[in-house]
């Protein structure tokens, strides 16, 4: 685990809040405040090595121990949203890291949820050919029968107004709103709306909320 300041006040009145409200978690008692001057200084050996449960990772990722929990949920969400959508799950499900021992880029004093292994930047979504007993429905483009990829970066603003890339930011855009709605899956949620996020969703366990797709 890293080592830092104690937890200020704002911070603890949110673990506390958690608390009252039955939605405790393993990491709302870490204080993210830095002491001036000082890096994170990160220990590993208490995150797990995780590839996936309903879907699998391109590449396995270390996290807390409670923060995997909540990716399983957002895995589930994920291939029911896609199966609406697309009649089929995701095979495979793109990221760009979770553990990074690293304070927040715009603000140094802050530790980063990824120095705790409590986030994960989800890039897309590759899916396989269409089999049974997940067959295209019979609505959509007959190309979706082949593999295909969904990205944040190329799909969520849907500037390509071909059929496939409007199915695909509707996708995207459903995953995000689903997300919204159940608040036990994960507190942080940030999208291309916010600055450096314009290629992926970044997933967390802050002890506070904070949405901006």
């Amino acid at each position: 685990m890293p080592t830092f300041g104690q937890q200020p006040w704002r911070e603890s009145l949110w673990a506390t809040w958690n608390s009252l409200r039955d939605d405790a978690y393993a990491l709302d008692s870490v204080g993210r405040t830095l002491p001036e001057g000082q890096r994170p200084d990160c220990r590993a050996q208490s995150l797990v090595r995780y590839a996936g449960q309903t879907l699998r990772y391109q590449g396995a990722v270390s996290v807390h121990p409670g923060f995997r929990e909540r990716l399983e949920r957002f895995e589930r969400v994920v291939a029911e949203v896609a199966r609406e959508v697309y009649g089929r799950a995701p095979a495979r499900l793109r990221h760009a890291g979770a553990f990074s021992c690293r304070s927040t880029r715009q603000r140094g004093y802050r530790l980063s949820e990824h120095a705790l292994g409590n986030a994960n930047d989800v890039t897309g979504f590759d899916f396989g050919s269409a089999a049974r007993p997940d067959p295209v429905p019979p609505h959509l483009p007959k190309a979706l029968r082949k593999p295909f990829q969904v990205r944040v970066s190329r799909h969520w603003q849907a500037s390509d107004v071909s059929p496939m890339a409007s199915l695909h930011s509707t996708f995207l855009r459903a995953l995000a709103a689903r997300l919204e709605q159940d608040d036990h899956i994960f507190r942080v949620m940030i999208g291309p709306a916010h600055r450096d996020h314009a290629d992926h969703f970044h997933f967390d366990m802050s002890p506070w909320r904070y949405v901006n797709f």
